[in-house]
């Protein structure tokens, strides 16, 4: 949970702990609540003269797993990168104690909140961007079309742009080239069997769906041959994608139509996967990255690929020897040293100027 101590002292200290690579401390850091949900605030050391674009970072994890502790280095590094911003992370409810849809929830409560009160940041509402990695990709995609589709929020400033960082946004096939491509490889941070355990738990808060979902058999035959099915299909896929351990589909005859009724409506849910939208028109411009060696590779593909369809403009960045999570800076991720990667210092530079021309 987000620390009580409202000061910069907590971002000094994980920041002497954590180091990093591209820019010294320059943020001055709150926590805080936005309308009863845990925030970090990153602002700048300097009160500014005009009103400043905002960014709305939301944590990745499966929705399971870390906070804003965990992903601040990431944070701040990027605000420290941008400078003339100001930075908010959510700390968002997480399963499976809090089960979809408390993360999206959360996540559009506190968006919400600092839009509508921009000018207490110094913030100009009409540049407010959402931007998350993994699950908070598939969060920042759900803000996105919530506050874009939903009558209730017609009059909210519309965002100025949604950063989607190797997003999860389909539960629908989870035999995607990139699933079996780098699914089953403990080389990559990010197996299948982990990324099926997370939508598990988020979809219901349990781990009961995992063996239906390593068989891509909690849909059923006929749900396979539904309009719902071309979003996922592997011919949007281009060819360069397809390789080594690849296996076109054989069949659409086969599922469990009971396990499929019973979680079709999340599961076709675009506050869920927001893949399943069906019109994407209208949406914010989008940035998205992913990396080769990353099971989502394809979520983002598949994405991007509609959100053009749909005239939205779409900046890519694919990093071939990216891997999943490399933008993250944190030491604790474990033993991969992702962020010493040459693609994933790349991938940070790349965003950072990126964000620098557009938000």
């Amino acid at each position: 949970m987000v620390s009580p101590i409202p000061t910069s002292w907590k971002c000094f200290i994980l920041k002497t702990l954590r180091g990093d690579p591209f820019q010294p401390v320059t943020r001055n850091c709150t926590d805080t609540y936005f309308d009863g949900v845990p925030v970090r605030i990153y602002q700048p050391m300097e009160t500014p003269q005009s009103s400043l674009p905002a960014i709305v970072y939301f944590h990745g994890g499966g929705w399971v797993r870390w906070d804003v502790d965990f992903h601040h280095s990431t944070v701040n590094t990027i605000a420290s990168g941008i400078d003339n911003a100001v930075m908010v992370q959510v700390e968002y409810r997480r399963a499976p104690e809090h089960i979809f849809p408390a993360a999206a929830d959360d996540c559009t409560k506190a968006t919400l909140y600092l839009i509508r009160h921009a000018k207490d940041y110094h913030i100009d509402a009409n540049r407010v961007a959402v931007i998350g990695d993994s699950a908070g990709g598939n969060l920042a995609a759900a803000v996105s079309q919530r506050l874009t589709f939903d009558a209730k929020y017609k009059d909210v400033p519309k965002l100025k742009l949604q950063g989607l960082i190797y997003p999860c946004l389909q539960a629908f096939d989870l035999n995607l080239p990139s699933y079996q491509q780098h699914g089953h490889h403990v080389a990559v941070p990010l197996m299948k069997s982990k990324m099926i355990w997370y939508w598990s738990l988020y979809l219901q808060g349990n781990d009961e769906l995992v063996k239906y979902f390593a068989t891509n058999n909690h849909t059923s035959s006929k749900a396979k041959k539904s309009s719902f099915a071309d979003f996922v299909s592997h011919d949007h896929i281009p060819n360069k994608f397809k390789y080594g351990e690849y296996v076109p589909p054989k069949s659409d005859d086969f599922g469990e139509e009971g396990v499929y009724q019973s979680i079709k409506k999340t599961l076709l849910n675009p506050d869920f996967a927001p893949l399943m939208r069906k019109d994407l028109r209208g949406l914010p411009e989008a940035y998205i990255l992913i990396s080769e060696f990353d099971v989502l590779r394809d979520d983002g593909i598949l994405y991007g690929h509609r959100l053009e369809e749909a005239g939205v403009k779409v900046t890519w960045q694919h990093y071939d020897a990216g891997i999943h999570g490399m933008l993250t800076d944190n030491a604790d991720y474990g033993s991969f040293n992702l962020f010493k990667l040459d693609a994933a210092v790349k991938s940070m530079e790349d965003l950072i100027n990126f964000l620098k021309s557009v938000v």
